[in-house]
């Protein structure tokens, strides 16, 4: 019979952490309501962390190990396999979505964690790396087109709107509450990035990951 492996208080924490501050934002939520939802008292939470900012600190260190997993599954994606295309764009934005508020709420994020700046920067630098090294694998096997000159405003662009749609649809679309749904608005608009210089196998393979919903992926 099997036993199954106890949390500690510190991984509880932080779980209760991200729920909250994907739900409201980091600046809205309490230290006593983290402890409250872990059914803890604040000296045992400050005992672990002493500040909010040691909270975010640790769930962004969690979001690196996630992004650097993904940079280096990503790094040895074999180019000419059907489906790497989708699963590479869908694996990014699940991770964006798991820790949403770092996206949505990032000036804020960095106002109550100053020293997350830096380590903000060299992720965005990381990700561009990893949409340039996919752009070349998918040009190399002839799945798409992009003349030299359009490259760094394409891989811009990519990074733009796959990290930061949490926050367009905030601040410009007055969406409070990101469900998957947005996920998938969040996927089309970086699809329609790439699809005038797609192949036309290519295009097939992106309606057809367009036909597929987020709201199960999300949930699991």
């Amino acid at each position: 019979m099997g036993t199954t492996k106890r949390v500690s208080t510190r991984d509880r924490i932080l779980d209760a952490s991200l729920v909250l501050f994907n739900d409201r934002g980091p600046d809205l939520v309490t230290t006593a309501e983290i402890a409250r939802a872990v059914r803890i008292n604040e000296g045992n939470l400050y005992y672990h962390f002493k500040t909010k900012a040691a909270i975010l600190e640790a769930l962004f260190h969690r979001l690196e190990g996630d992004a650097a997993l993904f940079m280096k599954e990503a790094a040895v994606s074999a180019s000419g396999q059907p489906g790497v295309y989708s699963q590479f764009m869908r694996r990014w934005f699940s991770i964006v979505w798991d820790y949403r508020h770092m996206f949505r709420d990032l000036p804020r994020m960095i106002a109550i964690a100053p020293s997350l700046l830096e380590p903000a920067r060299s992720l965005s630098l990381g990700m561009r790396v990893v949409v340039e090294a996919a752009l070349r694998q998918m040009s190399d096997a002839h799945r798409i087109s992009v003349p030299d000159l359009e490259v760094p405003q394409l891989l811009a662009n990519v990074w733009i709107v796959s990290t930061y749609w949490p926050i367009y649809l905030t601040l410009q679309e007055g969406v409070e509450d990101l469900g998957p749904e947005h996920l998938d608005w969040g996927l089309k608009q970086v699809a329609s990035l790439f699809k005038p210089y797609l192949s036309d196998e290519a295009k097939i393979e992106l309606e057809t990951m367009l036909g597929l919903s987020f709201k199960r992926v999300a949930m699991d």
